[in-house]
């Protein structure tokens, strides 16, 4: 490569890092979402055959594929205290305690003799939200540069990324879809229902409004009567560590639900649940539910008197 050419590539870099600081898409999308609405290039689309024929079937048609992705690195949280301090939980934070049940509570006696503590890890939540936040704009910004309506069959990819500590990437990938002679909306809708499933709930009266998230992450520090009944012989409820889990369970479901309320939809549909759990060193663990579901609105009373479309796999 020349050194002009050299010059120019770096250039194009600087440009497009300056157009994402600002909110916007590299130069590359950008260049990309004007072929495509000048008509130069053809669209592409994740929807399968039958897919498409629903989404034409309820009066839409796709323009092109559309993704926002996003990297971010998980602050630490370094203990309950660090966030809830010796006043008591900060900001509606959870926390609770599970002495020893031998009378001795940690004081004096050894480490084998201890308090427990199921805490929320209000960081790690709040940077998975962040990351998804971003991403999520990313996509958005890319349909309103194709004119679209919305964003349909929308698929998560989001992971931990290996040797990279504590950094989750965030990727969002779908069809963007718009409505023959529908007025322009003021931001598109997102939906991760197929292309089927759309149309039956466009049918059904509804319209999806957003893509709403819940997460919930407890940590689990066992607490000495949690370690002993880990090595009990006969069948046994661990208190602490089925307390965790339903306490992950509740944090995810009331952030799921806050979302849908400030969307202003009546409900959620297609709810996914990812339950998962990351040893943290020692006997302590991370449970984490992630809840990805549609925020819908209804719009008709009704559900729509049409023929159902017949589709027919042929092999």
């Amino acid at each position: 490569m020349s050194d002009e050419a050299a010059a120019a590539a770096q250039q194009r870099q600087l440009a497009s890092i300056a157009s994402l600081e600002r909110g916007g898409l590299p130069l590359a999308a950008q260049e990309r979402i004007q072929e495509l609405r000048e008509g130069k290039s053809a669209w592409t689309s994740d929807l399968s055959v039958s897919e498409m024929a629903a989404i034409q079937h309820a009066g839409f048609e796709p323009v092109g594929m559309v993704m926002g992705s996003s990297v971010c690195r998980i602050a630490a949280q370094w203990g309950y205290t660090t966030v809830y301090g010796a006043g008591g939980a900060v900001s509606g934070g959870r926390v609770r305690t599970y002495p020893c049940p031998h009378g001795f509570y940690g004081y004096g006696v050894g480490s084998e003799h201890r308090t427990g503590y199921n805490w929320e890890h209000r960081y790690y939540e709040a940077g998975i939200t962040e990351t998804r936040n971003l991403a999520l704009r990313r996509i958005l910004e890319e349909a309103r540069g194709l004119n679209a309506h919305g964003v349909v069959g929308v698929r998560i990819i989001r992971r931990h990324l290996e040797g990279v500590g504590n950094s989750l990437e965030f990727t969002c990938i779908g069809t963007a879809v718009r409505r023959r002679g529908g007025p322009q909306l003021r931001s598109p809708f997102m939906s991760h229902l197929d292309g089927v499933a759309f149309s039956k709930l466009l049918h059904g009266g509804y319209v999806p409004v957003a893509l709403v998230m819940g997460i919930g992450a407890m940590e689990i520090d066992p607490g000495c009567g949690t370690e002993w009944a880990l090595r009990s012989w006969s069948n046994t409820r661990i208190q602490q560590i089925s307390d965790g889990i339903e306490e992950a369970r509740m944090l995810g479901i009331n952030h799921l639900e806050a979302e849908v309320a400030t969307v202003d939809a009546d409900g959620a549909v297609g709810v996914e649940t990812d339950l998962s759990t990351y040893e943290l060193g020692g006997e302590s663990m991370l449970v984490e539910l992630f809840l990805l579901g549609t925020a819908v609105r209804r719009y008709a009373k009704e559900p729509l008197d049409e023929p159902p479309l017949p589709i027919m796999r042929l092999r």
